[in-house]
Order: C-alpha cells, then sequence, then structure tokens
C-alpha cells in the first residue's frame, strides 16, 4: 500500500507530459541582402572618389607629404602644398575609377555596411574587403587592393618629377591604405 500512495503521489505531483516543440526561429532584425544596382554601384563611385571624405582625405594627404618635404622637387609653401593637393585628388580619382571598373567587372559590393560590431574591424574590413555573389558575403576586394596602387602607378609614371619608382609606388600605396583605413575608422566613430 505504502509503494501505491507514493506512486499516486509521484504522478500527480508531476508535471503535465508534453511532447518537446522545437525552440521557434531567432527572428533576424537584419535585412536580406540585396546586390547593388548599377544606379547604385556609380552613387557609391561618386561618393567615394568625390565625395567629402575624400577631399579632406586629399587635404590630410597634401599636409603629409608637404610635412615630409615630398616630392622634394615641389616648391615649399602654400604653392607647394596646393600641388600636392592637386596630386592627391589625382590619385583619389584614379584610385576611385579603378575600383569602380574591378567591382564592377568582378561583382563586388563597394557600398558601407553599417551593422556591425567592432568599430575598428569595420573600418579594416572597408579597407580590404567587400561583399560579393547572391548572398553578400564578404571577401578579399580585388578591387580595393588595386585602387590605391593604380593612383599611385599613374601618379608616379606621370606627373611626379623624373627619378621615382616602384619604392615610391609602394611608398605611396601603403600610405593611401592608411589614409583610408582613417577615414573608415572616423566614419565608424561619427556614425554610431
Amino acid at each position: 500500500m505504502k509503494s501505491f500512495t507514493l506512486l499516486l503521489l509521484g504522478t500527480f505531483a508531476a508535471p503535465p507530459f508534453t511532447w518537446a516543440q522545437p525552440a521557434p526561429p531567432a527572428i533576424s532584425t537584419a535585412a536580406p541582402y540585396t546586390p547593388p544596382t548599377q544606379d547604385e554601384r556609380f552613387k557609391t563611385y561618386l561618393r567615394h572618389t568625390y565625395g567629402i571624405a575624400t577631399i579632406l582625405e586629399a587635404g590630410a594627404r597634401a599636409g603629409i607629404q608637404r610635412l615630409r618635404d615630398h616630392p622634394k622637387q615641389w616648391p615649399e609653401g602654400a604653392q607647394g602644398y596646393g600641388e600636392r593637393y592637386g596630386s592627391a585628388m589625382g590619385m583619389v580619382a584614379v584610385r576611385g575609377t579603378t575600383q569602380y571598373l574591378v567591382a564592377d567587372l568582378l561583382r563586388e559590393d563597394l557600398r558601407y555596411e553599417q551593422h556591425r560590431e567592432s568599430k575598428l574591424q569595420a573600418a579594416l574590413e572597408d579597407t580590404f574587403t567587400a561583399r560579393r555573389g547572391s548572398d553578400g558575403h564578404r571577401t578579399i576586394s580585388i578591387a580595393r587592393l588595386l585602387g590605391p596602387i593604380s593612383g599611385s602607378v599613374v601618379a608616379t609614371a606621370t606627373w611626379y618629377p623624373a627619378g621615382y619608382g616602384r619604392r615610391e609606388i609602394a611608398k605611396e600605396a601603403g600610405l593611401t591604405y592608411g589614409l583610408v583605413f582613417v577615414r573608415n575608422l572616423i566614419r565608424e566613430m561619427v556614425r554610431h
């Protein structure tokens, strides 16, 4: 009898049996990825190449070049700063156009992506990677790698004084990657 009483108590005291149901799917707040249209690609090109951030970047580059007295053959003072600023804008125009054409050819999405966790990671990713494919996976961007190099090659081969070569191209491309990273980091700090 004692075991029967314990069985009854256990039956009524235990929670009712229910079939396990799967947990509801997590709701994502991010919109599904949509590749850019040709119009969106062109607007991104214009903004990245001729926008206010690029004008400020060219001004910073001209200031750095002036402090380095580079190229040495260019004058000092306002005239030298003006020549360096014009050179920086020329490099930006070549870089932006190269990035636009290569990204269009390879279907890379160079648009800014705002919903990432780390500001430092986002700035670094926007310097060297892009979204690609119908799913928008992030990968190394050929356009973002070639753009700064093309700007440096054209500047060195055309309007820089004679005597600048591969070493100068590497320095200028490195400075461009650095300036783009800083610009992206500032953008991250301001927008969040």
